[in-house]
C-alpha cells in the first residue's frame, strides 16, 4: 500500500532501473498459467538501464520526454499509457517534467524495457511524493499498473526482477504472490559466465504484448508446453549456481525448442538462421531474450569457439553486457535544502 505525502520539498529525482535477460520459464508468470499451477522463471538483471528524471516546475502543465516530446495540461492527455497511469496513481496533475533515457531504445528489445520504465517511474514518483514504498511494493504497483490498469497481456517477472535486481528464481503462486529466490554465485563463477556469453542484436524489434496476446488466445493448447518449460527452471538454476555452464546452455537450448511451440511470433527465419550458424560454429546453446520474435540472441560457448561464432554472425552487431546485482536505485534526490547549502 502506498502511503502518500507531499512533494513540496522534492525538486529533482533520478532513478536507475536495470533491464534483464530472461533465461528460462517465460510466460509462466502470466495469471492464466499460475492460477492453475505455479510458474517458475530464471532471469537476471544486466548493466543496461532506464534512467528516469523527475523535476518539479512552476508551470501548470506536464512535460514528458521519451521517444517523443509531450507537453500536456494534465496526465489524462498523455499518449504514453504507462506514464499516464503512474501519474494518475500518484495524483500528480501538473507542475512536473519527466525524462526517460534508455540504453537500448524504447521497447521491442526483449530485455524488459517497458516494465523497467514503469518500475523506474513508480520509484521516482514515490520518492517525489514522499510515498513510503518497499522494493516489493514498487514491483507490485508496477505490475498492477501494467496488467490491471493498462491491460497489457504480460506477466509479473519483469517488474520484480527490475525492482529486486540480481539473478533470481522467481515463483508465481496461485494466489498471485511472487516469491523471489536469489541465486548468488562467486566472482569467479560470474566471470566464467561472462567469458562464455555472446550476445547479438537480431536486427528486428517486436511487441511482446502482441506475441503474448496471441498466446493468451491459445492458453489451453500451449499449457503443456509452459508446464514443461517451468519444470526446466529448477535444474537450470542448479546448473547455473554450480557453474556448470555447458549443462545450463543445453537447458537453454531445450527450453528454446519448446518455446517455439507457443506461437508463430516466437521465432522467424532470421533468428533460426542465426541460431543454426552459432550452433555449427560451436555454441552450446542459448535463446532469444524475452517473448521472442526479435531483440537479442544470447549464446553460451567455450571461449575457443568465440572467434568462429563471431565470424559466422559477422553481419549482426555484438552487444556486450554483464550481469548485475542491483535493482532499481535512487541516484539523486535534490531538495530545496540541498540547493540552499
Amino acid at each position: 500500500m502506498t502511503k502518500r505525502g507531499t512533494h513540496d520539498n522534492a525538486e529533482m529525482i533520478i532513478t536507475r532501473t536495470p533491464l534483464r535477460l530472461e533465461f528460462l520459464g517465460g510466460s509462466t508468470d502470466i495469471a492464466s498459467f499460475y492460477r492453475r499451477t505455479p510458474g517458475h522463471i530464471l532471469n537476471a538483471t544486466i548493466d543496461k538501464y532506464i534512467h528516469i528524471i523527475v523535476k518539479k516546475t512552476d508551470r501548470e502543465d506536464i512535460l514528458f520526454i521519451h521517444e517523443k516530446l509531450e507537453r500536456v495540461s494534465r496526465a489524462d492527455e498523455l499518449t504514453h499509457e504507462r506514464a499516464r497511469a503512474v501519474l494518475k496513481h500518484f495524483h500528480i496533475k501538473n507542475g512536473i517534467e519527466i525524462v526517460s533515457l534508455s540504453d537500448v531504445g524504447q521497447g521491442g528489445s526483449g530485455l524488459g524495457s517497458s516494465s523497467s520504465f514503469t518500475v523506474g517511474l513508480v520509484h521516482a514518483l514515490a520518492v517525489f511524493t514522499r510515498a513510503r514504498m518497499s522494493v516489493r511494493g514498487i514491483a507490485e504497483l508496477a505490475a498492477h499498473i501494467e496488467i490491471d490498469v493498462v491491460g497489457a497481456p504480460i506477466g509479473k517477472q519483469d517488474q520484480f526482477v527490475a525492482a529486486f535486481g540480481g539473478t533470481n528464481h522467481t515463483m508465481y503462486q496461485k494466489n498471485g504472490f511472487v516469491e523471489v529466490k536469489p541465486i548468488r554465485i562467486s566472482l569467479q563463477k560470474t566471470k566464467a559466465f561472462h567469458d562464455h556469453l555472446l550476445v547479438f542484436r537480431t536486427g528486428t524489434t517486436r511487441s511482446a504484448s502482441a506475441i503474448l496476446g496471441d498466446q493468451a488466445k491459445r492458453e489451453k493448447e500451449i499449457f503443456p508446453y509452459l508446464k514443461t518449460m517451468a519444470g526446466l527452471v529448477e535444474p537450470a538454476a542448479r546448473a547455473f549456481a554450480a557453474g556448470d555452464l555447458k549443462r545450463f546452455a543445453e537447458l537453454l537450448y531445450k527450453e528454446w525448442t519448446i518455446k517455439k511451440n507457443l506461437g508463430p511470433g516466437v521465432t522467424n527465419n532470421e533468428i533460426e538462421t542465426m541460431y543454426a550458424k552459432a550452433k555449427r560454429a560451436g555454441a552450446w546453446g542459448g535463446r532469444v531474450s524475452g517473448a521472442g520474435g526479435g531483440g537479442f540472441l544470447f549464446m553460451l560457448a567455450p571461449q575457443s569457439r568465440h572467434g568462429a561464432i563471431r565470424r559466422a554472425l559477422k553481419k549482426y552487431d555484438e552487444f556486450p553486457l554483464h550481469l548485475t546485482d542491483e535493482g532499481t536505485i535512487l541516484v539523486l534526490r535534490e531538495t530545496k535544502e540541498t540547493n540552499n547549502r
